[in-house]
């Protein structure tokens, strides 16, 4: 079983046994309460057949945090044909914890 925190590795830029053959990306730009709020849908396909879609949606509130809200989830679109991607999906908060659970499952 393959695991989704490969995948996720690979699409930010760390070594991995697998590569992206093919990406593309969808951006949706809308206003909620006066703020801007911006949708980044980026499917990536991986030279072992595996689909993976990540979505990242951010607003432009203003925020002292140092690590700021947005929401980042990943979704197994497609399979390879003998091997499952586990989990089959991962969601965030901001990008502090993506980059948390990143290199604590690759450590």
């Amino acid at each position: 079983m393959d695991r989704l925190v490969t995948y996720v590795g690979v699409i930010h830029g760390l070594p991995g046994p697998v590569s992206i053959v093919e990406q593309s990306v969808a951006r949706e730009r809308w206003l909620d309460q006066g703020f801007e709020v911006q949708r980044e849908c980026t499917d990536y396909r991986f030279d072992n057949g595996v689909h993976l879609r990540r979505v990242v949606e951010q607003d432009q509130f203003p925020s002292e945090l140092a690590c700021a809200e947005c929401w980042i989830s990943y979704e197994v679109i497609g399979h390879a044909p003998c091997s499952q991607v586990s989990p089959a999906g991962k969601s965030f908060d901001n990008a502090c914890r993506e980059t948390f659970w990143l290199k604590y499952h690759l450590a």
